[in-house]
């Protein structure tokens, strides 16, 4: 039995929390050691007076940070985490005695893989590799049970009305990207692309090697997307938006400005190009429609997987109708599809039997906590602004009134120190006045919470040393 403290029923944390907190504070404090198996979720249950279900609730967030280990068949485990303590978020280490450590990749982008392999991830895949596999491709959108699983997914999670015929499986985003581009033809000599700034940098290398012209269009830290810009040039053949959450600022468009960006697209004859990449982790706020939802006829919306499951699946969708889902699919038919048959019919599987939402359902908590670490980690750290949080797997740190070589030495003194992250001038169109601050993006949802935490540590004392 694992002494995880007093659990109080009328407080306004949930059960699961407070057991999680209970457990993680033994296992930090040493009550629970490596590799010692915890009680079984119905036993604990028991003992505790729960519903098993708090239980398991409680397990999943200390999986997913890191401090249990699921072992199919052999129970549950307290995970081999790191011997050096996790530095204070309150007081961290000053700058000069903060000793080196193992690398942690904090570069955003990745989210938590430990627990994917399920039973029904298992499952799907077993299945899916008995099945006879057919001599060619029959369908160049995609696995027909595949495109009416995520059309269904989407049904469920973005209120969108889709036939399968909407749906065009892709690899990943990059592939979704390129692909819509292709099918769009310019009104003058080479095709004009209205792009955030700063944004995903990919989309403008993508740009760039179709011999496309990047419009830069500003996105402000105080304001968002500027639809001034926007509605200044009427030339453009597409413009790429991420309006649920901006890649990386973290702004979004309320109603009113996606109105008038779809408005004002419709009048210049623009294709919206929709990236919808982490709207499964709307934290602290209510999700928006995606734009295809108000203007299905001219908005093309790309989703993935790389952000609920892994970008090593390189498997996600296009949502199109009409003139716009002729062209890609043309584009698609010349291109052949990329998704292996075997992986299509897992996925479809895992999305159809619901394992999809059971998992993005383990995942939101885990990330949510994560995030109040990180809020309550910065609060007090003057001179520092955390801001990007209120969505997504990423948060950005920027230098209040610190001169722009601040950022280059912070990204160089933590690399020294074995955390990797990302200048914040990186993904500004080169040769553009962004208005950018000095500053840092992170991802927080890969490594284990203890080595997020120890890295937090260490980015707030690098800040603090500059």
């Amino acid at each position: 039995m694992i002494d995880v403290g007093i659990m109080d029923r009328s407080a306004p944390v949930p059960l699961h929390e407070q057991l999680a907190h209970g457990i993680r504070a033994a296992v930090l404090a040493g009550r629970a050691r490596r590799g010692d198996l915890v009680p079984s979720t119905r036993a604990l249950a028991a003992d505790l007076g729960l519903a098993r279900g708090t239980v398991v609730a409680a397990y999943e967030i200390l999986i997913g940070e890191g401090y249990l280990v699921a072992r199919p068949g052999g129970g549950t485990t307290v995970a081999d985490l790191p011997l050096a303590p996790v530095l204070s978020s309150s007081v961290p280490a000053p700058l000069d005695v903060v000793e080196a450590a193992p690398v942690v990749d904090l570069r955003p982008g990745r989210p938590r893989t430990a627990g994917i392999a399920d039973a029904a991830w298992r499952s799907a895949w077993r299945r899916a590799s008995a099945l006879e596999v057919a001599s060619d491709v029959a369908d160049v959108t995609g696995d027909p049970a595949l495109r009416a699983a995520i059309a269904a997914h989407l049904g469920r999670t973005r209120g969108l009305d889709l036939a399968p015929d909407d749906v065009i499986v892709t690899a990943g985003t990059s592939d979704a990207m390129l692909l819509t581009l292709l099918s769009l033809s310019p009104r003058g000599s080479r095709l004009r692309v209205g792009i955030e700034n700063p944004g995903y940098p990919r989309v403008r290398r993508l740009l760039g090697r179709l011999g496309a012209e990047a419009v830069p269009l500003p996105v402000r830290l105080d304001s968002g997307f500027d639809l001034d810009a926007f509605e200044a040039h009427d030339d453009l053949d597409a413009v790429i938006v991420t309006p649920h959450h901006h890649y990386p600022l973290g702004s979004r468009l309320d109603a009113a400005a996606r109105s008038r960006l779809l408005e004002g697209a419709a009048r210049v004859g623009a294709v919206v190009v929709e990236d919808d990449y982490d709207s499964e982790f709307p934290h602290g706020r209510m999700p928006l429609p995606p734009l295809h939802l108000l203007d299905p006829a001219n908005v093309v919306s790309i989703g993935t997987l790389s952000k609920v499951l892994s970008p090593a699946l390189r498997c996600g969708w296009i949502v199109a109708t009409g003139v716009l889902r002729d062209r890609i699919v043309e584009a698609r038919t010349d291109l052949d599809p990329p998704v292996s048959q075997v992986q299509q019919r897992a996925l479809a599987l895992y999305l159809a039997e619901g394992a999809l939402a059971r998992h993005t359902a383990r995942r939101r908590r885990d990330y949510r906590h994560r995030r109040r670490l990180l809020l309550d980690a910065f609060a007090a750290v003057d001179g520092v602004t955390l801001t990007a949080t209120d969505g997504g797997l990423h948060a950005v740190v920027l230098l209040d009134d610190a001169p722009p070589a601040s950022e280059r030495a912070m990204v160089d003194a933590l690399a020294a120190l074995g955390i990797l992250v990302s200048p914040l001038s990186s993904y500004a169109v080169p040769g553009t006045a962004a208005d950018l601050p000095a500053g840092i993006v992170f991802g927080y949802a890969e490594p284990p919470t203890p080595a997020l935490m120890d890295a937090v540590g260490r980015i707030i004392a690098v800040a603090r040393g500059l």
